[in-house]
């Protein structure tokens, strides 16, 4: 990757747009980026990292915080980065999440994390911009670019920091680390994934194999013990037993099944005989019950006879209560006549009433008219009257604008007569305000020294206080992790035993006192297994406590990793404290105090100079005399107009003295006129509706009298027929010779004859058929005794129950002959199977663990791939660090067994070739450990470029370090960076040492100002 032009706005230190053109830099190869400690050399790398990856340089920054404060709150924060690979070109934009002012209003909004990529192959570096950005391979979504960027750069963020951009404060965490960190710093390197995917499968391998030996074993044992036997030879005896038993069982079959069939044909031949008995009962007992319904027959043969009479009386008994009906209904018609014509005489009378009273109302008519033809001449005069009322108005309305014309200028006159006071205040306060500036800003310098010592101090202090939480959380973690391995190991023994006990137990369960054993056939059960309880489930619990005891192991694992680590890093926390001087204040106290004076000293800066206060005052007195001239006028003008108004206002009142006050406006005068108006419509309305409703009640009472009498002669003409109907009907009765009380019972029969007749029939001929059915009964039984069927059906069961008992023990032999049989088959075939699996699982299972580190070093393969990385890294480090020492140290991975040949673990060692000695690489003096740091990085990148599949390094950023060193030894390392330029790669490097600036001219200033940083090119001498 090759840094081509980079921008950055509202970034870090940074308030407006700074633009880095790396191509000057990258001519020379070795280039610097110098200013003073805080200027924002590290927001650079920043820049670079973010544009890339979407985080800082060093991981304390997020991508939230690298907004500068320094900007205005309408300007977005924006890193813009064009970069090379190999031949291709691309332009990355990020805005980070950050809070900035609204395109509409003053409101604030959340603006999330934003980015884009482009292919700007082709396309000359000075034309890309916002509105030339190249091709589009990705806008807005984030995570596309970074995967997208992960697969043309081919490192990780982790990979990039540690390879081409050594960040400052991290230089030297790979010498000083622990093994474990250290180890966990390469796994981010290295991609060892696949060791630990292999791993992982053995492991999951061996464990399939395990699971499947130990099912096998459990299938065996339960098909054995099922049938109480332990091996397969007792199986096959069993088998022999079986068979013996199955033959005298079938000679006992037969016999039970000769027995029934003669029993079963005595029983037919008894049957046909007792049937015919049968058949003699129900012939007698069917004669007797139609013998006892002939006195109901003889009752049906009178109601058919009188029946037959009373249907000659059904006509004229229906024409007869047909016409008491109408009489009835004729009846209801006069009454209701005679109502209706009493309620018409009613309203009639009362709207004769209404139409006199409604005459006398008629002076009450001819005043309304009156007042109508009144308020029409008031009307006239009103109107007439409107010229002079708007006169009097507008003369109003000139009293009142210059009335607030004169409250106008009163009240500009007393304003600036104020602004005048204000202006005087103004101009002595910008008088004291300069002289307090030169005093602030002497004591502003002391302040921020004093603050970056006292907030390094607590970074540190708050480092060793978190580092010391987590390294006691990590331990008690352990610890319960520990307590959690040994429950978990205790749960899978006894849901072991219980499931042994269980299926011990599974047979004995099914066993019944007396009754043959279906294994060995004893009826004696001296000894059942008793589980102690259910077996369902328990081989699902035993797997689970397996299962959880295995997953214990692995987090206890992994735990006592962690609290390793925790333990290491808390350590070097307390290291890092140790070194640091505490200050006599604390930051939050020092930043108070500077937050405070910076607010003092920006609102002074912010104010006005002398000369434009002092010009402020003299236009303020010249207003003030102005604005008293305004005044006199405005006093003149109001008088003239009170005066017109109240000529106007005269006039008008005379032109309308005898029109009452509130009828002197056209609106009123005119609501007043249609109110009376239709006062005199409703009164003559009112009359009118009463002489209408005299006239139709006149009509109405003459309607109802012609009704009334219409129903009353209809009602003497019904009366007429009902009598002569109700004669003819007794004429009828006489004549059927039927009283009343014969004809009312005889009547209800008339639509049953039919069923009546049918019934009859019907009775006469079962009878014929029943004597006959018990003559032909009594012929079958003539000459036979009826025999004892009970007792030959009972001999026939006894039989039956024998066969099925017979049949029952051979059926359960031969079932359990053919599942034993069965049974031995199938453990023949697993015990060949498990043989092969348990071969399987031996070798298997014990690469597994030789894997996993269960060996004579305690190595996981993993780590045996990271040592081994390592000790690359470390041989290339050393090309460079032997030279930068003058071949004095060298780097080595630190040996251990008693032999002092095997190496285990990431822990380094420095040889000294002074001394002869190997020594701790913590005993290091600052410049030194600087060089082993610098050349530790160095290896690595030449490592991890090899291993990234031959990814191409151009250029890579050193961030400090070279203040630990004298003259001499920065020269060295100063060489060593220019070997690395003379293999075709360029090297940044971030210092404010001047020996540097010196020897490396190339690069950038980043110069601080308190309206923030900028960058500028420096050009070589």
């Amino acid at each position: 990757m090759r840094p081509i032009k980079m921008t950055l706005t509202a970034f870090g230190p940074f308030a407006d747009t700074q633009s880095l053109d790396f191509r000057p830099a990258l001519s020379g190869r070795l280039f610097g980026i110098y200013g003073p400690t805080g200027a924002g050399k590290t927001s650079i790398l920043d820049g670079i990292c973010f544009s890339l990856f979407g985080e800082s340089s060093g991981q304390e920054r997020q991508g939230d915080d690298l907004r500068s404060h320094h900007a205005a709150p309408e300007v977005e924060t924006e890193a813009r980065l064009v970069f090379e690979v190999g031949a291709k070109r691309y332009h990355v934009v990020r805005r980070p999440r950050q809070t900035v002012r609204g395109k509409r209003g003053d409101a604030l909004v959340e603006r999330q994390h934003w980015a884009a990529l482009y292919d700007a192959t082709g396309i000359d570096v000075d034309d890309i911009d916002g509105d030339n950005p190249g091709v589009v391979m990705e806008e807005r979504k984030v995570e596309v670019v970074a995967d997208r960027m992960r697969s043309i750069l081919n490192y990780s963020a982790a990979q990039f920091r540690q390879v081409v951009l050594l960040p400052q404060g991290q230089f030297r965490q790979l010498l000083t680390a622990s093994s474990d960190q250290r180890s966990a710093v390469l796994r981010g390197l290295f991609d060892v994934s696949l060791y630990e995917r292999f791993v992982e499968r053995l492991k999951a391998e061996a464990s399939d194999l395990r699971d499947e030996v130990e099912r096998g074993r459990s299938v065996i044992n339960g098909h054995l013990q099922a049938h109480d036997v332990s091996d397969a030879d007792a199986l096959t005896q069993l088998i022999e037993t079986l068979k013996i038993d199955a033959g005298l069982q079938t000679v006992s079959r037969d016999a039970a099944r000769t027995a029934r069939d003669a029993a079963r044909v005595t029983l037919q031949s008894t049957q046909q005989v007792e049937d015919r008995f049968t058949e003699h009962d129900a012939a007698v007992a069917g004669l007797n019950d139609i013998l006892a319904r002939a006195d109901e027959v003889d009752g049906l043969k009178l109601r058919k006879s009188a029946a037959d009479r009373a249907f000659s009386c059904v006509a004229s008994d229906s024409r007869a209560t047909e016409a008491e009906g109408d009489l009835k209904a004729g009846l209801e018609a006069q009454a209701k006549a005679e109502e209706q014509s009493t309620d018409q005489e009613r309203v009639s009378a009362a709207a004769a009433a209404a139409l006199q009273a409604s005459l006398t109302r008629q002076p009450e008519r001819d005043a309304a008219a009156a007042n109508v033809t009144q308020l029409e001449g008031f009307q006239v005069r009103v109107a007439g009257a409107e010229p002079l009322r708007a006169a009097a108005r507008e003369s109003a309305s000139g009293v009142v604008q210059a009335k607030r014309v004169l409250d106008e200028t009163v009240t500009a006159q007393a304003a600036a007569e104020l602004a005048q006071t204000t202006a005087a205040a103004e101009h002595e306060a910008v008088q004291r305000r300069m002289l307090r500036i030169s005093q602030i800003e002497g004591a502003l310098q002391a302040l921020k020294q004093a603050q970056e010592r006292a907030s390094s101090f607590a970074n540190a202090t708050a480092a060793v206080g978190r580092l010391a939480v987590a390294r006691s959380d990590a331990l008690a973690n352990l610890e319960g992790l520990r307590r959690g391995l040994t429950q978990a190991r205790e749960a899978e023994v006894m849901a072991e035993r219980t499931l042994a006990s269980a299926q011990a137990a599974h047979l004995a369960h099914q066993l019944e006192d007396g009754q043959p054993c279906p294994v060995c056939g004893s009826p004696d059960h001296p000894r059942p297994a008793v589980a102690a309880e259910e077996g369902l489930g328990l081989d699902a619990a035993w797997r689970e406590a397996r299962g959880a005891r295995e997953a214990a192991d692995a987090e206890e694992r992994i735990g006592a990793q962690a609290a390793a680590r925790a333990d290491g890093e808390w350590t070097q926390a307390v290291t890092r404290l140790a070194e640091l001087q505490a200050p006599d204040r604390d930051v939050s106290a020092i930043s108070s105090e500077l937050t405070a004076v910076e607010g003092e000293l920006a609102s002074l800066r912010d104010g006005p100079d002398l000369n434009a206060t002092q010009a402020a005052l003299d236009v303020a007195r010249t207003h003030v005399a102005s604005t008293l001239a305004d005044l006199t006028a405005a006093r003149d003008r109001h008088a003239k107009a009170d005066k017109a108004a109240t000529s106007d206002a005269s006039a008008f009142e005379a032109s309308l003295a005898d029109v009452p006050a509130e009828l002197r406006d056209v609106t009123a005068i005119a609501r007043q006129l249609e109110t009376a108006i239709q006062r005199r419509d409703q009164l003559n309305a009112a009359h009118q509706s009463a002489v209408e409703a005299e006239r139709r009640t006149s009509e109405a009472v003459q309607a109802a009298r012609s009704a009334l009498a219409h129903a009353q002669a209809r009602v003497k003409e019904l009366s007429d027929a009902r009598a002569t109907h109700r004669a003819a009907f007794n004429t009828a009765k006489a004549a059927a010779d039927l009283t009343d009380e014969d004809y009312a019972q005889a009547k209800s029969d008339v639509p049953n004859l039919e069923s009546l007749n049918t019934k009859i029939t019907e009775h006469v001929t079962a009878l014929g058929a029943a004597h006959d059915r018990r003559d032909r009964a009594a012929a079958a039984i003539n000459g036979l005794d009826r025999p004892n069927l009970e007792a030959i059906s009972a001999a026939l069961v006894e039989a039956d129950a024998a066969l099925a008992k017979a049949e029952e023990i051979l059926t359960t032999t031969t079932i359990k002959l053919g599942q034993i049989e069965a049974t031995r088959a199938l453990v023949a075939r697993l015990t060949e199977e498990l043989a092969a699996a348990t071969e399987r699982y031996r070798v298997l299972g014990e690469l597994a663990q030789l894997t996993d580190g269960r060996n004579a070093h305690r190595l996981r393969l993993r780590d045996f791939a990271i040592a081994a990385t390592f000790d690359l890294v470390l041989e290339a480090a050393n090309q460079r660090f032997a030279r930068m020492s003058r071949g004095r140290f060298a780097l080595l991975r630190k040996y251990e067994g008693g032999d002092g040949r095997a190496r285990a673990g990431l822990d380094i060692e420095v040889y000294d070739a002074h001394t002869d000695q190997k020594r701790d690489a913590h005993t290091l003096s600052g410049g030194e450990g600087f060089l082993a740091s610098l050349s530790l990085a160095l290896g690595l990148s030449d490592v991890v470029q090899a291993e990234a599949g031959g990814v191409k390094l151009d250029a890579i950023f050193i961030d400090e370090g070279f203040g630990h060193l004298d003259d001499e030894t920065l020269d060295v390392a100063l060489d060593t960076l220019r070997d690395l330029v003379g293999q075709d790669r360029a090297v940044g490097v971030i210092s404010h040492v001047e020996a540097v600036k010196e020897q490396i001219p190339m690069g950038f200033d980043v110069v601080r100002q308190p309206q923030g940083s900028v960058v500028s090119e420096r050009l070589s001498v």
